[in-house]
């Protein structure tokens, strides 16, 4: 971030950020968040009264802005022209959008805000909060990269209750019916029956008596599903149980026989979100 601290002495307004026990000073200009925010330019319009809210060593105004130190510090680093502050997590992200909403920021910021809220890092580990707020500010591109990737978590447990509350309920329905979906495709994967094979004995044994165990085992582990790695793992892990138990008798996994072909075929299925 940025080294600048807002203390220019040509500052020709103070912002005090008075949302907290300390309030916190910042020395900015004018012309610069007056540009950046209609808000700001309203704001700077009225007239400022001379006693109270003038700093005694410099006379020029104070004012009051409802914010945290931490927010309205984020806001400033926005607007001036420093450099993007970093946006590490999608905490940072979300109050970001806040205020760009508050003080009805230039579309500039909203692009680059919309681009990071769909970097790959947010789409990978947390898809559902980045569906949320893009759901929240009514950004169907993004709510539409980010709807797909949600069916790889369990959408009632991760999805969070302040961020539910900004999704319609057609758009909670979307991405439940997404998960249920990747749920019914693993299932169906998994009872695929691949070609049988020259050293595959028991062909009708596995799938007469075994395959229910395979999919009971993930129904009983079904976080499994939201995640094509773990599906993978986990059916390759069972079936390797069942060739220690006899069940395939000479069948190896190689590519060409039977379990290498129940193998490759998980794994190319499940390779995709949905």
């Amino acid at each position: 971030m940025s080294t600048y601290q807002f203390t220019a002495d040509d500052a020709d307004i103070v912002l005090r950020a008075s949302r907290c026990d300390t309030p916190r000073e910042f020395r900015v200009h004018k012309i610069i968040l007056s540009l950046a925010s209609p808000v700001f330019k309203d704001m700077f319009s009225i007239p400022q009264p001379d006693s109270s809210t003038t700093l005694a060593e410099s006379a020029i105004p104070i004012i009051d802005v409802d914010d945290t130190p931490s927010d309205l510090e984020l806001l400033l680093r926005m607007i001036y022209p420093f450099g993007f502050p970093p946006m590490p997590t999608l905490d940072a992200i979300s109050c970001a959008f806040i205020l760009l909403d508050k003080y009805e920021m230039q579309s500039g910021l909203l692009q680059t805000l919309k681009s990071l809220l769909v970097s790959p890092e947010f789409l990978k580990n947390d898809p559902i909060r980045v569906y949320s707020i893009a759901c929240r500010w009514k950004l169907q591109e993004e709510a539409d990269l980010a709807a797909p990737l949600t069916s790889s978590f369990d959408v009632v447990i991760c999805v969070r209750e302040e961020d539910v509350q900004w999704m319609t309920s057609v758009e909670y329905h979307r991405i439940l019916t997404l998960e249920k979906q990747r749920q019914l495709k693993s299932q169906r994967v998994i009872s695929h029956t691949p070609s049988t094979c020259s050293g595959c004995h028991s062909y009708k044994s596995f799938y007469i008596e075994y395959r229910g165990k395979l999919l009971e085992s993930f129904k009983i582990d079904h976080h499994t599903f939201y995640d094509h790695s773990k599906c993978i793992i986990r059916c390759f892990e069972i079936v390797m149980e069942l060739k220690d138990d006899g069940a395939f008798l000479g069948c190896g996994i190689s590519p060409g026989s039977h379990l290498g072909s129940f193998i490759s075929t998980l794994a190319e299925k499940l390779s995709s979100p949905t």
